[in-house]
């Protein structure tokens, strides 16, 4: 009798595995405050990875759900930063990639992919400014480094781009001034000599 009581419990128990069971109340509020404090210090791996066991436990939560996508994000543009401050524009690249990879609904992360991607070409497009030769090339360069550098449009990079423009009026009108047929000289036409009396 006791076996069949045994294995009774035991089925009792491996049918009652199948069930998600809530987390308790105490192991919630303790992952809350631990998720807030990573944000709060800004450690966004930790906050991403308890963020995620949040939404696990509370996936109907949209608040939850948009923290945990910031963090996700603030994860990976943090260490983005730090290549691109140490002037390695081609890792912050590779961790953005990774982080779009990982988390391909992230528009944070593909939005900031982006803005590097054009960070990366920024010096050939300015080089390319600097090297035209004349107001036609000067011209396509600034349209090529305007549009190549929108995302990352500054107040100094926009007066950088508005000098250009004067410098390429005054290039043009040079231009203009050189090739520009001088005008033939009229010679007076000869006065008759005067009747004879």
């Amino acid at each position: 009798m006791l076996t069949i009581a045994a294995v009774l419990c035991l089925a009792g128990g491996v049918t009652g595995c199948g069930k998600a069971h809530p987390a308790p109340p105490v192991e919630r509020n303790s992952l809350i405050l631990r998720f807030f404090n990573s944000m709060t210090t800004a450690d966004a791996a930790a906050a991403s990875e308890q963020g995620e066991k949040l939404r696990q436990m509370d996936n109907a939560n949209d608040y939850i759900i948009k923290l945990v996508t910031i963090q996700q994000s603030n994860a990976y543009l943090q260490r983005a930063q730090g290549e691109i401050n140490a002037g390695n524009i081609d890792k912050a690249l590779e961790i953005l990639n990774e982080g779009v990879k990982t988390y391909p609904g992230n528009r944070d992360l593909s939005r900031q992919r982006g803005r590097v991607r054009q960070l990366r070409n920024a010096k050939m497009l300015l080089n390319e400014m600097k090297e035209a030769k004349n107001s036609a090339a000067m011209s396509a360069a600034l349209t090529a480094a305007s549009t190549g550098l929108s995302a990352n449009m500054t107040p100094k990079l926009q007066a950088y781009f508005n000098s250009y423009k004067l410098k390429i009026d005054e290039t043009a009108r040079e231009e203009a001034a050189r090739t520009a047929t001088p005008e033939p000289t009229v010679n007076p036409a000869k006065t008759p000599p005067a009747p004879e009396k």
